[in-house]
């Protein structure tokens, strides 16, 4: 009976130590450290035992958390209950190595499987003993827990059973959560608008579907003025050049005209040589403007009689109009004469300085040109 009582003993801290050392491995968080657990109790002495009524009892136990279900503690537990075989009280003792495996949790409290063996002292009778119970944690701070337990306890020598139920405190003494990182969950990167750019990185998040986008996200500007490509009407201006909200260049429209002054001697329409410069300048102008279309005015003083100067005026006219013709190759069609007569001076008849004044022609060519600013 003996031999089977240590055997049963060794077989049960054989499974302690294995269950210890398997804790050290548990993947869950849990907060690691040293701890202090005292507390009180009440034990439910067997009846078959000698000399021990039941009685409350104080114990404190020193343990480890490691990070994951697993606890263990040493533990010791005294009481002195009354004799039940004679006058006055006994001392019991307890001295155990328990294992704690918490099992639930919800909120601040803690659900937890213990079980150990050891050895229990009543009046320096001893004997081995196993425990296995079901207790609690609510968690008070960060460090304090109210623990409490119900256990069962079997004697090998008495064969006996007892209930023990204890109410303490767990003090954590140092340490910290010491869980394994948990890698965080990936999720897939998201492209809202489907233009190949993932949103984290998607710096024009609205563009629409099928639209050429550069590494960023946004429609390409290929020219690179500053108006993307599906808006640029003008998809070849230079790089950085000043244009529209269309891409294209900004125009300036400016109107320019060129007059022209040509004087007669008395009585003649002949185109005196020290006019042609003007002529020229008139010719080169309407080269260059080709929509301009000008009308040559004739002129003269009121020398003679109104139907002779009417005359007189046209053909002046005239003859500056078939020198652009002739000799600067003016289209036709561009030009038209007309003859004003004497209704239109420019200065007094009634002296020669004002007559050589009004023996003229003249003509204003006007166009509006556009400037490109880039």
């Amino acid at each position: 009976m003996e031999m089977l009582k240590k055997h049963t003993f060794k077989k049960v801290a054989l499974a302690t130590s294995v269950a210890l050392a398997l804790s050290a491995t548990a993947d869950v968080e849990q907060t690691e450290g040293f701890y202090l657990a005292p507390s009180i109790g009440y034990v439910t002495h067997s009846s078959t035992r000698q000399g021990a009524d039941d009685d409350t009892s104080l114990g404190l136990a020193f343990g480890y958390q490691w990070a994951s279900p697993w606890s263990a503690e040493l533990a010791w537990q005294r009481a002195n209950p009354d004799s039940t075989v004679g006058p006055g009280s006994v001392d019991a003792e307890q001295l155990r190595l328990d294992a704690l495996y918490h099992f639930a949790q919800n909120d601040d409290v803690r659900w937890y499987w213990v079980f150990g063996a050891g050895q229990n002292s009543i009046e320096n009778a001893d004997e081995e003993m196993l425990n296995a119970g079901i207790g609690l944690k609510y968690a008070l701070s960060d460090r304090v827990d109210l623990r409490s337990d119900l256990r069962s306890v079997y004697g090998f020598d008495s064969e006996a059973t007892e209930a023990a139920f204890n109410l303490g405190l767990n003090i954590l003494l140092g340490g910290g959560s010491k869980s394994p990182a948990k890698k965080p969950v990936e999720s897939a990167p998201v492209d809202s608008d489907g233009d190949g750019v993932i949103d984290t990185s998607d710096r024009c998040p609205a563009t629409p579907k099928g639209t050429a986008v550069d590494s960023q996200g946004c429609e390409l500007d290929s020219d690179r003025d500053g108006v993307v490509n599906s808006k640029d009407k003008c998809p070849d201006s230079e790089a950085g050049s000043a244009v529209d909200e269309n891409g294209c260049y900004r125009v300036l429209r400016e109107d320019v005209n060129i007059a022209l002054d040509v004087k007669f001697a008395n009585n003649a329409a002949d185109v005196l040589q020290s006019n042609r410069a003007q002529i020229a300048e008139l010719a080169n102008f309407m080269k260059q403007y080709p929509e301009v279309n000008v009308v040559i005015e004739g002129h003269t003083d009121s020398s003679g009689s109104q139907a002779y100067n009417q005359s007189l005026s046209q053909k002046r006219a005239e003859a500056v109009r078939q020198l652009l013709i002739d000799q600067y190759g003016i289209d036709a069609t561009r030009l038209s004469a007309r003859g004003y007569g004497e209704d239109r001076p420019i200065a007094d008849n009634g002296t020669a300085e004002g007559r050589a004044a009004n023996r003229r022609v003249q003509a204003v060519a006007k166009a509006t040109i556009e400037k490109v600013i880039k």
